[in-house]
């Protein structure tokens, strides 16, 4: 089957376009994506190409953008060249260059597509590439999702080429007696891609010269795998929500649905899945197997919590430790509590509730004062009690779980705690004079 003829069955299969729609080709000047261009204005397809000059590699960038505009004019084909300082967004952003590079690009086709009114974007993503993809993921260490490769249509995103191999792209090239760029950058070893490319898949297809298809197959298979599981893992989810969370029973199944589960709730929650690594869903699995409330930290903020037979995750901004001071009165941090702090006067009446305590003025550094959250060292002696003992293991026999425990305040300065919201008031703190110092919290 000829070039044409394997493009126009991918793009049937995988339903990419119909017939004569406005469709937006991703033009780099590359080989792959002039034969995109090329084979989508054959088979009757409304073309507009679209070029990011990304002010790389010194006079190439320009050579490429003076190729695209040649090649437009001459086709005949409404083209869109824009330019950006991908080396500037890259340090902006703290990305690689090709990262932050691909970021853009993918920014900018989309904004065109907006702009014209076109709901389909063509890159030139082929199945060499999609086997070079699969070999990094490999190589990096992934899960069964890296090992599907670039997938075929994503969103408005599709890849007519995905099953065609660079060998049959310059063949019909040749054919068309159609000069294309060639970006130098892609020729170096200094990228783990190109090692690959230059040096990992000449070895596969001297063992199995189709394998850019095999890979491909195994890539489909997995894809249907894997949307399977998820679709399960979102059932899971859907069947064990609460109010409080997802009950720990919905994690009763299979390893491979309950690890898509974890990273479901993940993405709901909103944490940057870019962050979360095996060892985050390593400790969510071990939330689920531990005896009693837990929770442990994720990254940007995010904690995950087992209580009350659930499993949810939040967002928890850093609590960072607030200087208090005489007349101090304002809410604490992004909780519900309210805290006074207040030195009173000997005539005055006290007015005790269940979170009001007072404190001895000469036991405290003023100076040092803060409320901050709950340290795993801190340790407390409550009246009635033989002494010290760890504040976390406090809360645990007064069944104050670890979310409500990350909330409450601790009042110590520089000699250590003085009292705990909802807890107490340590007893070398308590007054035994008419120096009294009232803490008081309001709200939860």
């Amino acid at each position: 089957m000829n070039f044409v003829k394997v493009t126009e069955k991918t793009i049937r299969q995988y339903d990419m376009l119909t017939e004569g729609q406005a469709v937006l080709v991703a033009l780099s000047g590359g080989a792959d994506s002039v034969a995109l261009l090329l084979v989508l204005r054959e088979l009757g397809y409304k073309v507009h190409a679209y070029h990011l000059n990304h002010c790389l590699r010194a006079g190439e960038a320009e050579r490429d953008e003076t190729f695209v505009h040649s090649l437009c004019k001459r086709l005949e084909i409404p083209c869109q060249i824009e330019r950006a300082d991908v080396q500037q967004y890259a340090t902006q952003m703290g990305q690689s260059v090709e990262t932050a590079a691909r970021k853009l690009r993918y920014e900018r086709l989309e904004q065109c597509a907006v702009k014209l009114g076109i709901t389909r974007i063509a890159t030139a993503h082929t199945a060499d590439d999609n086997l070079e993809t699969m070999l990094f993921h490999l190589a990096r260490g992934t899960g069964a999702k890296g090992m599907t490769g670039i997938p075929p249509v994503r969103g408005r995103i599709v890849r007519p080429l995905w099953h065609a191999v660079r060998a049959e792209i310059e063949a019909y090239l040749y054919d068309c007696k159609q000069q294309f760029v060639t970006d130098s950058s892609n020729l170096t070893l200094d990228y783990t891609r190109n090692r690959i490319r230059h040096q990992v898949v000449p070895v596969l297809r001297a063992v199995n010269p189709h394998c850019a298809a095999a890979a491909a197959r195994l890539a489909e298979q997995l894809r249907e795998d894997d949307n399977t599981l998820n679709l399960m893992a979102q059932q899971a989810l859907t069947k064990g929500r609460t109010e409080n969370g997802i009950a720990l029973s919905a994690f009763d199944t299979f390893p491979a649905v309950r690890g898509r589960m974890m990273i479901q709730m993940l993405t709901h929650a909103g944490v940057p899945m870019q962050q979360i690594s095996a060892k985050h869903i390593r400790q969510l699995t071990a939330l689920l197997a531990s005896d009693g409330d837990c929770s442990c930290h994720l990254p940007a903020g995010f904690r995950a919590y087992r209580e009350q037979g659930c499993l949810r995750i939040v967002f928890e901004p850093e609590r960072l430790p607030i200087a208090l001071f005489d007349g101090f009165c304002e809410p604490l941090w992004d909780t519900s509590t309210r805290l006074t702090i207040i030195r009173k006067k000997p005539e005055e009446v006290f007015r005790k509730t269940c979170d009001t305590f007072l404190a001895d003025c000469g036991t405290i550094n003023l100076g040092t004062l803060t409320a901050r959250t709950a340290a795993p060292q801190d340790r407390l002696w409550l009246a009635g009690t033989r002494g010290f003992r760890q504040l976390k293991r406090i809360f645990a026999d007064r069944h104050i779980p670890p979310s409500v425990q990350n909330r409450l305040a601790v009042i110590a300065d520089d000699r250590g705690i003085i009292a705990v919201q909802s807890v107490g008031v340590d007893l070398s703190r308590v007054p035994c004079g008419s120096n009294i110092l009232e803490i008081r919290f309001e709200g939860l």
